[in-house]
């Protein structure tokens, strides 16, 4: 079983959408109307899956043309308060942030090879999104794309190692190098159960709220953090694995947990923390 962070770092969120701009004078027959509607509700969208998209659309069409193009769910850890009661609609639709009670959602996907993010609105019965034949009861309404914010760093903050080894054993041992380094969405493994079981999705947390790295290294040794914050004085032994010239994978078993791994990549600069890559044991 992870050990998870009792404490959530509030997740802030882009929210604000982009305004259209007014296009400059030229014939009618200058651009398509689909085009035409997609600029309307992202000037960046255009050049990308979701110049596709349109007003209306079904959102299983929307998050499909999405998912298949290498984007991911942004998961949000304030959903189940932002939508109350039991929020079946956190865990059936990870990228959920909010839902009114009558029937406005807002969703956020991101893909960190493009370095963008988007948030659509949808309005409808969200429990009946993927429900065949209904899927159109639960129809986008907006959409805007904005580039990913890197999480904040002091300016006294530089990369403290190039060497990997010495990296590892300051970013365990600082709080403000931990932040600073690590990616601005982090890919993690989370379980989910339905009618057919347990499974394992992969989402995206905003660097700014991930708080699930549980190591420490003081003392000459690296320790295990609680999920309240203690360090265990026994030394944790790590399994350093070097996938390739840019990508380093760090293990660990804790007792009889499971699912204990980070990736981190050379970004060119520095070292990040990229991934929280395999799931906890249920």
């Amino acid at each position: 079983m992870r050990y998870r962070s009792a404490s959530i770092l509030t997740l802030m969120l882009l929210a604000a959408a982009c305004k259209p701009t007014a296009p400059a004078a030229e014939p009618a027959t200058a651009a398509p109307a689909a085009a035409a509607t997609v600029a309307s509700a992202s000037p960046t969208a255009a050049t990308g899956v979701e110049g596709a998209f349109t007003k209306e659309m079904p959102y299983a069409d929307l998050r499909k043309r999405l998912t298949d193009a290498g984007w991911l769910p942004m998961r949000d850890p304030m959903c189940q308060e932002n939508v109350g009661g039991e929020a079946p609609v956190c865990d059936a639709l990870p990228e959920v942030e909010s839902c009114s009670g009558d029937g406005h959602c807002v969703m956020h996907f991101a893909n960190a090879a493009e370095g963008k993010r988007i948030r659509v609105t949808a309005y409808g019965p969200s429990e009946r999104w993927n429900v065949a034949g209904e899927e159109a009861t639960f129809a986008v309404k907006s959409w805007d794309v904005s580039a990913l914010e890197p999480v904040a760093k002091a300016a006294a903050t530089a990369c403290p190692s190039r060497d990997f080894d010495a990296f590892l054993k300051a970013f365990s041992s600082d709080d403000n190098i931990e932040r600073a380094f690590t990616a601005p969405v982090v890919k993690v493994a989370e379980l989910y159960s339905d009618d057919r079981g347990d499974h394992t999705r992969m989402v995206y947390v905003d660097g700014r709220a991930y708080d699930d790295f549980n190591v420490d290294y003081a003392g000459n040794s690296y320790h295990f953090v609680n999920s309240e914050g203690k360090v265990d004085a026994s030394a944790l032994t790590l399994d350093i694995a070097k996938e390739n010239d840019t990508v380093r994978v760090v293990r660990y078993r804790y007792g009889m947990s499971e699912g204990n791994s980070y990736r981190f990549e050379d970004k060119g600069d520095c070292w990040y923390l990229s991934q929280d890559p395999e799931a906890p044991a249920p």
